[in-house]
């Protein structure tokens, strides 16, 4: 076949549609894209089921928490239980709902859940895409004051397993409560906000790194410390590059 004849061979082909060609490639090639072929499909059916597995677990969670026995229930509107993607390495704990969550049903969505999002995409960080989001206490307390004690104490092993569950890489804790609560210390978050800590789970074999940071309801009343935020936003992000969790 010459020249001519195999320029119109291809441009015939062509006109149909045809855009791939057969070449020199050893024919057992194709049983190497088999074989690749079956593992996407293994695998894609593997994280399906961990996909599947993972909202059953939240499922039975929420589950559990709504017939607790926690005296803010009777008193709020709606339980707020979490937002941003289950499947993420980055997991965010706050205090507790206010009135927009107490109305919505999801956490930080009123000013102050506003400026948290605002101030993670500095960072790369969306709660629609790359991070989970939920609190310590899952009810508003009335006039949105601070949760005692009894309330975080009926929460808190609910908090636990939902680390559990999401198993993140990193651990962002929201303020006095949040970082109390999960890191078991009496230290403000003045002293503690930035440093570097571990949350220990030795039943379920867990060992996550943590990251206190103000609330961002406290940075609206006291806008002075968005300094201090900012550095620990850098090194947030410093953290989240190392460990390449994004």
């Amino acid at each position: 076949m010459n020249v001519k004849n195999i320029k119109s061979f291809i441009e015939f082909y062509e006109s149909l549609g045809v855009s791939t060609y057969l070449s020199q490639s050893p024919r057992f090639s194709n049983i190497t894209n088999n074989s690749n072929i079956k593992e996407r499909v293994n695998t894609s059916s593997m994280c399906e089921q961990t996909r599947e597995n993972t909202i059953d677990q939240l499922k039975s969670l929420k589950n559990k928490i709504e017939k607790s026995e926690c005296n803010l229930k009777d008193i709020a509107s709606n339980l707020v239980f979490s937002d941003g993607q289950y499947n993420s390495k980055v997991m965010l704990i706050g205090e507790a709902p206010g009135a927009e969550e107490d109305k919505m049903g999801k956490p930080f969505v009123g000013e102050a859940g506003k400026l948290l999002d605002k101030m993670l995409k500095f960072i790369s960080l969306d709660r629609r895409e790359n991070f989970y989001i939920t609190n310590i206490v899952f009810w508003r307390p009335p006039g949105n004051r601070t949760p005692n004690d009894q309330e975080i104490k009926v929460c808190l092993p609910f908090v636990k397993e939902h680390i559990k569950i999401i198993n993140p890489q990193l651990i962002i804790l929201l303020g006095n409560v949040a970082a109390k609560s999960i890191l078991e210390t009496d230290e403000g978050i003045s002293k503690i906000r930035g440093k570097e800590f571990f949350y220990m789970d030795n039943e379920n074999s867990l060992k996550i790194q943590v990251i206190p940071v103000f609330h961002p309801a406290y940075l609206l009343r006291n806008p002075i410390e968005k300094k201090h935020m900012w550095e620990d936003l850098k090194k947030i992000f410093e953290i989240i590059k190392e460990k390449k969790i994004l």
